[in-house]
Formats: C-alpha cells, structure tokens, sequence
C-alpha cells in the first residue's frame, strides 16, 4: 500500500493508490484517506489508477464511492482520479458521476499536472466559501 500525504500551497492531500490493484487494497486505503479527511488532517484526495491491470468496474465504483462518501461524512473532499488515457478513464469518470451523486466534488484526469491543478482549486473555492459563512 502506498500512501503519500503531500502539502502544496497551503492544501494537505492524501495521495492514495501507486500499485493498488484489489478491491480491498482500494478499500484499506480509502478508510484511511476518508478519516484523514473527517478528522481535517486532508484538504483533498487524489486518487493514482495508474498501475497496470487497475480499470474499476460498475461493481468496484460503488463500493469505493459508498466507502468514500460513509467514512467522510459530511467531510467528504473534493477528489481527483488520475489514470491512463482509455479503459481506465472511463471507469473513473463512472466513479466521479457515482460520487458526484452523492455529494462528493470529483474529476478525473489523464495528466497529473491537470489533476493537481484542478484540486487546487477546489481547495481555494471551499476555502473561500468557509471564510464567507463566518
């Protein structure tokens, strides 16, 4: 299990994945990004699907999303899925529509430089947000 926790410009995101191909090793390292989360120690969460053999089917995606979006609670971040052009992104995009769903701000991208970009800006909007409800 690889699990990074990086800080850039000023947002804490947990990093998860990097050689994950089971369900259950996507769902150990969901519970810990999702309490990371809860307890505010993450800004957001970036999900690595670019290992070989990992392509999420329809069964895969609800599992992860009820898992994501149970463990959070109303602390769900915003999550950006990084993976290879083809298969794997259309199996992220399915996760994003199910997340989205049920509440969870999520995007999937083929270039990690765009995944890491988008996330800045969703921790710059609910930044902004929580200062306006104050």
């Amino acid at each position: 299990m690889k699990l990074d926790f990086r800080t850039g410009n000023g947002a804490r995101v947990v990093v998860l994945g990097g050689g994950v191909a089971s369900l259950r090793e996507w769902l150990a390292e969901i519970d810990i990004g999702a309490l990371k989360a809860r307890e505010g120690a993450a800004d957001a969460l970036l999900m690595d699907f670019r290992a070989p053999g990992v392509t999420p089917a329809a069964k895969e995606t609800n599992a992860l999303v009820a898992a994501l979006v149970g463990l959070c609670a109303d602390r769900c971040p915003p999550l950006a899925i990084l993976t290879n052009p083809g298969p794997q992104y259309g199996g992220a995009r399915m996760l994003c529509a199910l997340g989205e769903l049920r509440g969870c701000r999520a995007a999937a991208f083929d270039d990690e430089a765009q995944a890491w970009e988008w996330l800045r800006g969703q921790v710059g909007a609910r930044v902004r947000r929580a200062e306006m409800s104050v």
